[in-house]
């Protein structure tokens, strides 16, 4: 579809025609320069939806701006199966505004959960040759941890914009967040993060400790109960 005197209102249409088209993969709309902000916002529906199944699109040679970075990065949000974004930083438009919006695509900091369910799927932004120089050196580090199978994504994320953990909103799980925090240390430490985790290991496990002591010790008595009650059926089945 690329060079095809594509506008906003064509777009539109092209977008509704492909909404119930799961085999989709590919989308190449470069050179319809009539394309702007508001024809990339009509394809929302089409990248949240839960068949969309495109890996790549192509927009070489439109001048979308800021405010068509945003509508892509908003459109963005929640989908999972795209790979590639391709456009010419140079004619595109984008100041750091709308850089910003793809930066916060891929690693929202504004909470460690945000920034875990952030996109960790987008391998690549920019120009069609990969040349990453005129891509800021935030959004180059995302794509690369996105890029990189051997890591999580999520987990680099998290550790090297978050110096400190909140852990009041897990209280709610009570005793249950223990092994989930320290599994998910584990992980970091198996994806090469040593250097990153510093002491925030143990120092989560004890700001979870003193937040609830009492959960903690009346855990503990009642595994003490517990065993004191199992030795004493065993010395009673032996006699």
């Amino acid at each position: 579809l690329s060079s095809n005197n594509i506008d906003d209102l064509r777009l539109c249409a092209l977008v509704e025609g492909m909404s119930n088209c799961s085999n989709l993969e590919k989308l190449f709309l470069s050179d319809n320069r009539s394309i702007t902000a508001a024809g990339l916002r009509s394809m929302s529906p089409l990248l949240q939806s839960e068949s969309c199944s495109l890996q790549r699109i192509a927009l070489e040679n439109i001048n979308f701006g800021d405010d068509g970075a945003i509508s892509l990065a908003d459109g963005l949000r929640g989908n999972k199966s795209m790979r590639t974004l391709r456009f010419a930083p140079m004619q595109s438009g984008i100041s750091h505004v709308g850089w910003a919006a793809f930066s916060k695509l891929l690693c929202d900091t504004s909470s460690i959960n945000n920034t875990y369910l952030s996109n960790h799927t987008l391998e690549w932004v920019g120009s069609l040759f990969y040349d990453d120089s005129d891509i800021p050196p935030d959004i180059r580090q995302y794509i690369a941890w996105n890029k990189d199978q051997r890591i999580d994504a999520a987990i680099c994320k998290v550790l090297k914009t978050h110096d400190h953990f909140d852990i009041k909103p897990f209280f709610q799980w009570k005793l249950k967040f223990l092994p989930v925090i320290i599994n998910w240390f584990g992980r970091a430490q198996e994806a090469g993060l040593e250097q990153s985790l510093g002491g925030r290991k143990l120092s989560s496990v004890y700001n979870f400790v003193r937040g609830m002591p009492m959960l903690v010790i009346g855990g503990q008595d009642k595994e003490k109960t517990r065993r004191r009650s199992r030795k004493r059926r065993l010395d009673g089945e032996a006699k």
